[in-house]
Parts: structure tokens; C-alpha cells; sequence
């Protein structure tokens, strides 16, 4: 709940009398009672419905068209301020059924809020003017000599104009509610906070939070007017004396003020301000409230300070769900369309203000920029409101200046980052937290997109096992931290101090040592400190958040009566009793002995008397409470091993009580003075320990082997009545029985085959064999078998053989036996016959194409083979060959001879060698040509002389995709082989064919059995083989 003053004044002069009448939507008459209380006649529209009324005020007449309205909240207080002071009346909840607002007809840019409850009362707004309309008191109707007919219901209508204001009104008013207000926010707030703590409202119920808006130009430091535009306690919500903030009223720009300063009530501290946020992102929570880019959003540190006030107690007024009201409705415009620029600046800067025209480009959508006199224009650094006009057919969105329809930039919604690592632990033992965080930055959210949902740090407990005793407790350790720390100059022992309130038991109070003053040294203690001695939990971050039982953080796990995690109180009894006996007073007299162990003890008065409860060691005899005639105030004390919660007030009954368990008999007392009130007590205790009876059974496993030998051992067990079994600590070991393990079932075990591996086959393709080993094997004992005849192994035994490498063999080379060497001595050559042929065994051999063996290396069919070396008796010498034949049958020619390194033989003439093995010997100088003359031609002939003479082309070696054809070019002279053509005329002897595309692929298939190996050898690429094993290949790619 919200408590919201404006101070609004406000005189009035000019008025005007009337006599409204409600009308239909065209204006029809309907009636002069305008009162709708309710609305009780079921002739007319029904509550909820639109209405219409006609009024005639300073010469024109007003149609308002009016809708039901929900604005207000149940419990609305209004205060009237009249001769005799003010008048608080709060609205009753059949009000809200009379309460209106609208606009009136042709004007577009005006406004109704009326209230019908007695008449028309509320304000008209339209144009410049603004119309205050009133039923007519009896009482100005007699003073202004002013009568109406029957039936007829006269109001006045106040002319209000925003010149005429006095100043003494204001002040006069103010200081009527008792109520200080000046320029000054300090004092003005703490005179505000300081007022709204006694406004109680309705059915006693006080509001959760007070907002004071004003006109003043507050000041934080002075009684002057300067930039300060709120004031408020930092986490002072839901506090009787400090949830209240003051806000400057700037125009459209409060709303943000007010949001600031609620923060500062949460708990908010200024970003940049002993947190990571930077102060120029321009949030809410900024130092100076300045948007960034026209765009004011809450910062991932003002969330963090929210969810840390919102755990903690002192946000408790917040946890009720508040009732609902009815929904204001929004008008359909956006601000910047209602009231453009220049209102906006006459708000911010008084009624001179307009926006800034000078020559100096400002973008108003980040920064309304102002001008009131002179060449200087100001700003309060505020956007614009949305919706404003900022250039030709463009407004205001999201702080950017965008075209008209244009929804500006696109929402973009954060996301969580990746969760960090888990943190050191922050204790060593004890129960210490450790915590990974994650960050709302992938991305960050943008342009009022939303921000990422769920807890942004997680923490867990860590190192639970219990300090040693000798360990300081780890908040006295924070306290220790300050004794070397000056405390207002001077040095001090500093020790826990716990007895605070509930909302500060997170916080390091330290009191100093022989002194009585304590001191918060810290607003919070370090992670994983405890609570309280008396309330589970542990600190984090400066709040108490809840331990399970089962220390979990954040379980709701629970210890029950009997003080067994999660239990359901069943194994233990409860024990209670009321003491009533009378008894001579000033005497101490027993009511109860509750035994050590006992839980959840609670002894109390019956009713308020002037007895003391007392309690006392039964075995020392020694008073823990209210001993020898001393009695102890109300608090927590700590004794027999539990703390015990004593409550003492002279308006209520004593009561002590401790959720234990006990570590020693307890007796407690009551010192009577007087009349015994009646003492009642309970406790539990847990379920008497059965005694049980405990002997040694002996158990015999099953032999550990079918045969060949096993074991079988026998083992001590330690039973409990003879039937469950415990741990063997129970039983007396002087009686424990021997046991150990012996043999068993020692006959051999049924022969079995056993297989060894199978050999290498015998062929790699064509079908071949292969072979292994079995043998009849026997286990005789558990470490040794032997074997034995086949005939004692079953009658199955497994196979020794079976085929193997079953696919067709591909076909191969074959070569025949060679021929003799040409030559005796010396080099010569050796011929065979090399041809392909299949290879399956067991099959004739059959002689294929030798395209089919393209897949292996051919042999050679021919190479040089030297039988013995010939005698070294070679000359070699330059030998000139004889005259050729003339080049000419007839007339004149030329003939030739060449110069030739070679030796003579006696058999063959000479032997010829090449021209290098002579380069050694003189070359002789030697004609090699020389002209002829064959006669003289016949008359009319010709010399017959060489040229070249080519067959006919040969056929092409493809049919498609281009191929080649050649033919044979010799130089011929007269038919027989000549050398006297010239060699660049010689004709080409090959040439391109067939060079159109082929036809589409035909099926692809293997043509060959032995077609699977070839992707085996990785001959795929080869022409032959890829086209015929073409499955195989294509199966092999994929």
C-alpha cells in the first residue's frame, strides 16, 4: 500500500451557475437527477455502461461523454481543508461505483474526471481553461438569491486559471496538517516522515510506503532551490518512521524521480558506488538521472540490492498480496502525442519555457533541451517523452528518433551467461558457503527488452564437519579483526554481541571488552557465519537463509520432537503434567525432574502471578536460573547442553522453554510468592533402549567349484535375538567359533573339445583349404587339466577342416620358354611368348585377351642376353659409304654419301656404331655430295624426282569422345624408299576423329566374378578394370 501526497493550490474567482441534465449519446434529454449512487433505477443504463451530460457554463455548452473508472484504491483518504480545519473522510467501496471520467465532445484535447455520487463534482478540463463544477449549497443558493424548479439540481462552476495563485494559502495550508515544507529536502523529508508515521487508515491499517511530491525546487544541503530533484533513507521500507522519500515534480520526468528514489528505500545504493556498475550507463540508480541514449532501465546491481532487501525480515510488509482493483486504462497516445515539446520545457522550466530553436544541433530524444531567455538554452537531462514530434514526420521511440510507424529499435531480451566455477569455500570447517555466479550479459538486454529471469548467484554449504574444540568461533574471529583498528582513536577488545534484533542478527555487532557499549562494526558478517546459537540458519550476504536438518541450504527439512531429521515423532514419548499444589510462600518447591536427553522441554505459568520459575543441576545441586533468592531477567541462557529461552513480563505468564537435548537431570523450581499459579511442563524423551541378546551363528557357503575342487568356507556371524544380523563388536569374541575352508566335490570334470587356430589357407582365391588343431582336454583340479582319448570327449567333435577363399582367381600373365641368344658373343637378344589366361585351379587354363591382365605388370617378351664376350679385336675407323643413286633419271641430279663410324668385317663388310665412338679419331675431309647426269631426258619428258606419298587414313581408335587416326608417309622415288625428300614437307601421319560426345553410360555392372578383388588392389583407376568390375568400384567409393 502506497501513501501519496500533492499538494496542489489553488484560488478560485469566477464562477458560474448551472443545471446539468444527463442525455443519451445524441443528446436526447434523459433527466435532471445526475446523481448515480449506485445507479438503482433498472430503466436507465446499468453501472458500468457509458453516460452523458449536457451542461451549460460561461456561455457554451459542454456534451461530456463519460466511462466508468477504477483509479482509485480501496481505502482512498480525502482531506478537505475548511473554516474549521481539515476534514479526513475516507471513500466507502459503493463510491467507486459513481466515479467517472472522459472527454468532452469536439474537443479533441480535453479531459473529465467527474464523481456522481451527489451531483456532478470534479474537473473539466478543455483548451486553456479548466472548470471546477460543484452541487450548489443550500446555503450560497439563499446568499446569491438563486432558485431552481422542482427536481432541478443548481451547481456552480469555478473558473480555475493557473495565474492566480497566493502564495500565504499554500504555506497556511501546509502548516495546517502539521507539516513542515521548504526548500530544504533534508528537513523536509525527516518533517514528512516524521507526519505520515501517525496516518493510520482504514480499519487501522497503516500503508506500506509514503510519497511526498512537490513544486519546490528542493535543495539536499540548503533552504535554497538548486538541482537536487529527491530525497530518501536508504532501506528504510516498511519502516514506521523511514519508508518515505520526497520527489520534485519536473513534469513527465517525476516518474523516474519517484523510481530513483524507491530504490534508495530498497536498499539501493548508487551505481558505481562500491559496486561494479559504472555510474555514466545512465539506469535509474545513476548519481545524476540522465538516461543512456534517452533509455532509463535498472542495473544488474539494483537488481542484486532488491533480492537482498527482499530476503531479508524487515521486507515483511511486502509479502501480503495486495487486493485487486480495477485496471487503469491507458490513453491510446503515447505522452510526446498529449503534450508535445514546448509543454514539456514549461514544465521543467516555468510557463516562459519553449523548446530550443537556436542554432545548435541537440537530439531531444535523448536530452529535451530548452529555451526561456536569451541565447542559452538548458536541460535537465531527460529525454523527451515518447511520442514527441523530433523533425519532418519522425517521433520519439526508445530514445531514438525514428520515422512516424517506424516501432524503432527491436527489443532485445538478455540472456544468462555460462555459470563461473564454485568459489573457495568460505570457512575451513563449521559449515562454510561457497557460490558460482552467472551474468546477464549474452546479451544484455537492450532497448527495454526484458532481463534474464532466475537467481544470478547460487550457493551451496561446504566443509560441514565440526571445528575443533579448540577453535575460535569464526564471529568472534571478525570481531578480533577490529582490536587492531582505532574505534574513534582509541583501541578496544572486541567481542560477539548477539542479543539485536531478528532483521540484524547478520550483521557484526561487536561489544567492547569491560565496557558496556556495542557498536555494528559491519553491515554484514562473512558468508557462512550463523545465524544465532538459537535459530538455525546461516548468514549469506547479509541475510539469514534458512538450513535444513539434512544441511542443505534452503531446505525445509525439519527435526521432530524426537529430534530425528525429517522423523514423524515416533520414536520417542512425550511426557507433560501440571503442577497445582499450594504451598507456604518464599519457598522453593519442586515441579519436575526431566531426565538427561530430553527435548523440546517447556514449563510455563498457568496464568500472571509474582512466582519465579527456577532450575537447578539435580546432580551439582547448582542453580542455573533464579538461584538463591536471585532473579535473573528475561533472556537466552545457555546450560546443560541446550539453550533455554526464558520469558519474564508483568503482563504475561513465565515460561522457559528449549528444544534441547539435555546432557544432564534437570529440576526445575518454582520460588512462590503466593498463591501457585499452576505450573504445566512437557518434554519427550526417546524410546528406551531394548536389550538385545547377541551370539555367534556359524555360515557355510556352497562349494565354490562343480567339480576338480572346490572349497567350501565357513564364516562367524554376530546375530541379534537370534535373527538379524549386527556388527560383530556385539558379540563376546572369547566364544567366537574357528572356522576356515576345506575341499570339495573333488572328482575330475566331464571331458571337453578344445580348438586351436586356424591355419593359413592354401590358396588366396579359387577355393582353398584350411586346417587347426582339436584336442579332448579333462581339468583334473582347479589349476591343472590334461588330455585324453577323443572317445571320452562327446561324439560331436569340431570340424579340422573346412574351405576357404572360395572367390574366382583373376587371370594373369603366362610366359613361354626363351628362345636362344642371336649372337654367340657379345650383346644379343632372347625372345618368348607372353599371354594372358585364367588361373582357376582345377580348370584348363584358357588363353583370354591381354586387355584382361592389364591389372598386373606384364613380362618382358624380349631382352639382351650376352653369352660370353667377343675377343678385343675391334678398329674402329670413319668408313664412307658408296655414291646413292642420282637424284635424277634423266638430266642432271645429285647424288650422296654419308661419313660412318664402324668396323670392317671379313663376314658382313663392316659392322656400323654410333658416330661417338669415333669421336676420338680424325674425321677425313670427304665430298658427300656431288652432281650426275643419268643422259639427256626424252623430248618432252620429265626428271623423275623424290616426294613424299601417304596411304589412306586408318580407322579411328574410338567411336566417341575424340580419338585418333593415322597413316603411313614415306619418300618415294620411282616406287622404291628414298632419302632425298625434303623433311618439312612431309605430311602429318595422324590426326583427331571423332570428337562428338558419347552416349550416356550404359548400366553400371561387374563383368568378371573376380571382380570384388580389384578394389581390393586399388586398380579402380584403371581404364579397363573400372569400367569392367564397375560395381565393384562404385560399391567400394561410397
Amino acid at each position: 500500500m502506497y501513501c501519496m501526497y500533492a499538494f496542489i493550490y489553488l484560488f478560485l474567482n469566477d464562477y458560474d451557475f448551472a443545471i446539468p441534465v444527463e442525455v443519451d449519446s445524441l443528446g436526447g434529454y434523459i433527466s435532471h437527477d445526475v446523481s448515480r449512487h449506485g445507479r438503482s433505477r433498472r430503466s436507465l443504463s446499468e453501472a458500468g455502461d457509458p453516460v452523458h451530460y449536457h451542461v451549460s457554463a460561461f456561455g457554451k455548452e459542454l456534451h461530456l461523454d463519460l466511462q466508468p473508472s477504477h483509479v482509485l484504491a480501496e481505502g482512498f483518504t480525502v482531506q478537505t481543508l475548511g473554516a474549521e480545519g481539515i476534514n479526513t473522510a475516507t471513500l466507502e467501496p459503493s463510491i467507486h461505483n459513481c466515479l467517472y471520467q472522459g472527454s468532452i465532445r469536439n474537443h479533441s484535447e480535453s479531459s473529465v474526471a467527474i464523481s456522481t455520487c451527489t451531483g456532478l463534482s470534479g474537473l473539466i478540463r478543455f483548451s486553456s481553461e479548466e472548470l471546477l463544477i460543484t452541487p450548489l449549497p443550500q446555503h450560497l443558493a439563499l446568499q446569491h438569491n438563486y432558485s431552481a424548479s422542482s427536481g432541478h439540481h443548481p451547481h456552480v462552476i469555478y473558473k480555475r486559471s493557473a495565474e492566480r495563485r497566493v502564495y500565504a494559502d499554500k504555506t497556511d495550508w501546509i502548516s495546517s496538517l502539521g507539516l513542515s515544507i521548504n526548500h530544504h529536502a533534508d528537513q523536509s523529508l525527516n518533517n514528512f516522515c516524521q507526519w505520515q508515521s501517525g496516518l493510520i487508515g482504514k480499519n487501522g491499517k497503516r500503508h506500506d510506503h509514503a510519497i511526498l511530491l512537490t513544486g519546490l525546487d528542493i535543495c539536499s544541503w540548503k533552504n535554497e532551490p538548486c538541482d537536487t530533484l529527491g530525497f530518501a533513507p536508504i532501506s528504510g521500507m516498511c519502516s514506521k518512521y523511514r519508508s518515505c522519500t520526497i520527489n520534485e515534480d519536473t513534469g513527465l520526468g517525476l516518474a523516474f524521480t519517484i523510481a530513483h528514489e524507491s530504490g534508495h528505500n530498497f536498499g539501493m545504493i548508487h551505481d558505481g558506488e562500491g559496486n561494479p556498475c559504472r555510474k555514466t550507463e545512465g539506469n535509474i540508480m545513476s548519481p545524476t538521472l540522465a538516461g543512456n541514449n534517452g533509455v532509463f532501465s535498472w542495473s544488474a546491481c539494483s537488481r542484486q540490492y532488491l533480492n537482498r532487501f527482499l530476503g531479508t525480515a524487515q521486507a515483511s510488509c511486502l509479502v501480503d498480496e495486495p487486493k485487486q482493483i480495477g485496471q487503469y486504462k491507458y490513453p491510446e497516445q503515447l505522452p510526446g502525442q498529449l503534450y508535445d515539446a514546448d509543454i514539456q520545457c514549461k514544465w521543467q522550466f516555468g510557463s516562459k519555457a519553449k523548446l530550443c530553436s537556436l542554432d545548435f544541433v541537440k537530439d531531444i530524444c535523448k536530452s529535451l533541451w530548452c529555451h526561456r531567455t536569451g541565447h542559452r538554452c538548458e536541460t535537465k537531462f531527460m529525454p523527451a517523452a515518447e511520442g514527441t514530434i523530433c523533425g519532418p514526420d519522425m517521433w520519439c521511440w526508445r530514445g531514438q528518433c525514428v520515422k512516424f510507424g517506424d516501432h524503432g529499435p527491436t527489443a532485445v531480451h538478455g540472456q544468462w551467461s555460462g555459470w563461473s566455477e564454485w568459489s573457495d569455500c568460505s570457512r575451513t570447517c563449521g559449515g562454510g558457503v561457497m557460490y558460482r555466479e552467472r551474468s546477464c550479459n549474452s546479451p544484455s538486454p537492450q532497448h527495454n527488452g526484458k532481463f534474464c529471469q532466475g537467481p544470478g548467484r547460487l550457493h551451496q554449504l561446504c566443509n560441514n564437519k565440526r571445528c575443533q574444540p579448540n577453535e575460535v568461533d569464526f564471529r568472534a574471529q571478525q570481531c578480533a579483526e577490529y582490536n587492531s583498528k582505532p574505534f574513534r582513536g582509541w583501541y578496544y577488545k572486541w567481542k560477539p554481541y548477539t542479543k539485536v534484533e531478528e532483521e540484524d542478527i547478520c550483521k557484526l555487532y561487536c561489544i567492547a571488552e569491560d565496557f558496556d557499549f556495542f557498536f555494528a562494526m559491519s553491515s554484514k558478517v562473512k558468508d557462512g557465519t550463523s545465524c544465532s546459537d538459537y535459530k538455525g540458519g546461516v548468514c549469506i550476504d547479509g541475510i539469514c537463509e534458512p538450513v535444513g536438518c539434512d544441511q542443505v541450504l534452503g531446505s525445509k527439512a525439519a527435526l521432530d520432537a524426537c529430534g530425528v531429521c525429517k522423523g514423524d515423532n515416533s520414536t520417542c514419548n512425550f511426557y507433560s503434567g501440571l503442577y497445582t499444589l499450594q504451598h507456604r510462600a518464599n519457598e522453593y518447591y519442586p515441579v519436575v525432574t526431566v531426565p538427561a536427553g530430553a527435548r523440546n522441554i517447556r514449563v510455563q505459568e498457568m496464568e500472571i502471578s509474582t512466582s519465579y520459575l527456577a532450575v537447578r543441576s539435580l546432580k551439582l545441586g547448582t542453580y542455573y536460573l533464579t538461584g538463591d533468592w536471585t532473579v535473573d531477567w528475561p533472556g537466552r541462557f545457555q546450560f546443560a547442553g541446550t539453550t533455554f529461552n526464558y520469558q519474564c513480563s508483568f503482563n504475561r505468564p513465565e515460561i522457559l522453554y528449549a528444544t534441547g537435548s539435555t546432557n544432564e537431570t534437570l529440576l526445575f523450581e518454582i520460588l512462590l510468592q503466593g498463591k501457585n499459579p499452576g505450573i504445566s511442563w512437557e518434554y519427550t524423551l526417546p524410546h528406551p533402549e531394548k536389550k538385545h541378546n547377541y551370539t555367534w551363528s556359524v555360515v557355510r557357503s556352497d562349494c565354490s567349484a562343480p567339480c576338480a575342487g572346490g572349497r567350501i568356507s565357513t564364516k562367524a556371524i554376530c546375530l541379534q535375538d537370534q535373527n538379524t544380523q549386527v556388527n560383530s563388536s556385539l558379540c563376546n569374541p572369547e566364544t567366537r567359533p574357528v572356522v576356515g575352508s576345506h575341499l570339495c566335490n573333488t572328482q575330475p570334470c566331464p571331458a571337453y573339445w578344445t580348438t586351436g587356430k586356424w591355419g593359413v589357407c592354401s590358396r588366396t582365391c579359387g577355393g582353398g583349404q584350411q586346417t587347426r588343431n582339436i584336442r579332448c582336454m579333462r581339468k583334473v583340479t582347479y589349476q591343472r587339466e590334461e588330455v585324453v582319448a577323443h572317445s571320452l570327449c562327446p561324439v560331436m567333435a569340431p570340424a579340422q577342416l573346412q574351405p576357404c577363399n572360395t572367390q574366382t582367381c583373376p587371370p594373369e600373365w603366362s610366359t613361354g620358354s626363351w628362345s636362344q641368344c642371336t649372337k654367340t658373343c657379345g650383346r644379343g637378344w632372347k625372345k618368348r611368348s607372353v599371354f594372358c589366361r585364367s588361373t582357376n585351379p582345377g580348370a584348363r587354363a584358357v588363353v583370354v585377351p591381354d586387355s584382361m591382365c592389364k591389372l598386373h605388370l606384364k613380362p618382358k617378351a624380349q631382352e639382351t642376353c650376352v653369352l660370353s664376350r667377343c675377343p678385343k679385336n675391334e678398329h674402329l675407323q670413319w668408313i664412307t659409304t658408296t655414291w646413292g643413286e642420282c637424284s635424277a633419271s634423266c638430266g642432271a641430279g645429285v647424288k650422296r654419301r654419308e661419313l660412318q663410324c664402324g668396323e670392317k668385317d671379313s663376314q658382313v663388310g663392316y659392322t656400323e656404331f654410333p658416330v661417338r665412338r669415333c669421336r676420338n679419331l680424325h674425321k677425313p675431309q670427304a665430298d658427300l655430295e656431288q652432281a650426275c647426269n643419268n643422259g639427256p631426258c626424252p623430248e618432252g619428258g620429265t626428271s623423275v624426282t623424290l616426294g613424299w606419298y601417304s596411304s589412306p587414313w586408318l580407322q579411328c581408335t574410338v567411336s566417341c569422345g575424340g580419338g585418333v587416326q593415322t597413316r603411313s608417309v614415306q619418300c618415294l622415288r620411282q616406287g622404291r624408299l628414298s632419302v632425298g625428300c625434303l623433311p618439312h614437307q612431309r605430311p602429318i601421319s595422324s590426326r583427331a576423329c571423332n570428337t562428338h560426345f558419347c552416349p550416356e553410360d550404359q548400366p553400371c555392372i561387374d563383368f568378371f566374378s573376380w571382380c570384388h578383388l580389384v578394389p581390393q588392389h586399388g586398380v579402380c583407376n584403371h581404364k579397363f578394370y573400372g569400367q569392367q568390375c564397375c560395381k565393384s568400384c562404385s560399391t567400394k567409393r561410397q
